[in-house]
């Protein structure tokens, strides 16, 4: 270990978890130095539940690592944290602490003193994702907050969203229980008087109501995503009812399953761009009729299908969309019928178009060496690089709105 220079111990430094920089702090000097150096130029930290308790035993191992890395830390997860473990952070300053990522221990009796405790550590905070049993007291004093994302804290009291909503000028909110354990009735209207809202995050039985209609009359906003279980349909023919037009992206992650009510809801959108599918089903009629009525759609994603329409009926439908740019069958398992030039759907679907089709096709099973070759056509291109989608959870809906638009 004496052997390696300053220069690759830093580099290691940088890949090693904070439990590993903990230990090795502790061999000898030499490499205390390299420790603590990469500790004072720290913008990312992540605590365990075991990092905080080895620090808390060992002031002055905290005073050296907390002293290193609080003056310049940007971002912090403390993947579980109590109230008795950051009493003694008081001491320090994080001046440059902008996100913080937190999961509290369950505490129900102290739950607003810990919120208020985390308000005095870190009060420049502009991100801030919080699991714990907080009522929602004293989360407004985190005036700089722009983004907030609350999640499984089943003990929230909707008599403090008027005053949090009120005062914070949040341009991302995240409410999320997954279910039915946690229902926040009307006063979740009071999210709306957060004029500064872009998006909003959260599960679907709290939309009913007048909820969405005010939702999407915010001047700002742009992006709705909600865990669904049976709320889908009639989510998606509210906003088809009220704001159909200012719809131009839709993703189902394991929520579309082929309904011919959502099919119907899609229709009404025709501002539509971009339609995203994974890990879920649509039938050829649908795909038809979408590809055929959109008069704007751009990209079509059909991700890890489940079932998905034949070959001649996918390329029947995409020759109705000559304003389609992207095809994505990614992580969908294809057979080489899919691309087999003598299917006079796809020639038909390439002659006529006025530009080039992108065909995507990572993790298909597909042989490049033997697909590329076979369909070198000036009005396809092909590609075998993934494309990288936010899927942050098993069955959600996704909608974005074009800002600005009434």
């Amino acid at each position: 270990m004496n052997s390696i220079n300053e220069d690759i111990w830093i580099n290691i430094l940088r890949f090693l978890p904070m439990s590993d920089q903990l230990s090795l702090v502790q061999v000898n000097e030499s490499i205390a130095s390299y420790v603590k150096y990469q500790w004072n130029h720290l913008k990312a930290v992540t605590l365990s539940r075991e990092d905080l308790e080895f620090l808390d035993r060992n002031e002055k191992l905290m005073q050296e690592c907390l002293g290193g890395w609080s003056r310049s830390v940007e971002r912090l997860n403390l993947a579980s944290a109590s109230r008795d473990l950051l009493r003694k952070w008081t001491e320090y300053s994080f001046p440059h602490l902008r996100s913080l990522d937190c999961h509290m221990d369950y505490n129900l009796e102290e739950a607003d003193e810990e919120t208020l405790l985390l308000t005095e550590l870190f009060p420049l905070l502009s991100i801030l994702t919080l699991n714990s049993s907080t009522t929602g007291r004293y989360l407004w004093r985190w005036s700089g907050l722009k983004e907030l994302n609350l999640i499984w804290c089943e003990y929230l009291e909707t008599d403090t969203f008027a005053e949090i909503f009120g005062s914070l000028k949040l341009t991302k909110l995240t409410l999320l229980y997954y279910g039915y354990n946690v229902n926040l009735g009307e006063e979740v209207l009071a999210v709306t008087r957060c004029s500064t809202l872009e998006e909003l995050i959260l599960d679907d039985h709290h939309l009913l109501g007048d909820f969405l209609p005010r939702l999407m009359n915010l001047p700002h906003f742009r992006r709705l995503v909600f865990y669904t279980r049976d709320y889908y349909e009639f989510l998606l023919s509210s906003v088809a009812r009220h704001k159909p037009l200012k719809v131009q992206s839709l993703l189902f992650n394991d929520s579309f399953w082929s309904s011919e009510r959502v099919a119907e809801s899609i229709l009404h959108m025709t501002s539509l761009r971009r339609l995203v599918l994974q890990e879920d089903d649509i039938d050829s009629h649908q795909l038809h009729t979408i590809c055929h009525k959109l008069p704007k759609l751009e990209e079509l994603h059909l991700l890890q299908m489940r079932e998905i329409p034949s070959p001649t009926h996918l390329w029947g439908s995409i020759g109705l969309c000559p304003t389609l740019r992207v095809l994505n069958l990614s992580s969908t398992k294809l057979s080489s019928q899919w691309l087999d030039p003598s299917n006079s759907r796809l020639s038909k679907a390439l002659v006529s178009r006025s530009f080039p089709l992108t065909l995507h096709l990572h993790k298909t099973g597909l042989d490049p060496e033997k697909i590329l070759p076979a369909l070198d056509c000036p009005s396809l291109n092909i590609s075998f690089e993934p494309i990288h989608l936010n899927m942050w959870s098993s069955r959600f809906v996704e909608i974005e709105f074009i800002p600005g638009s009434p």
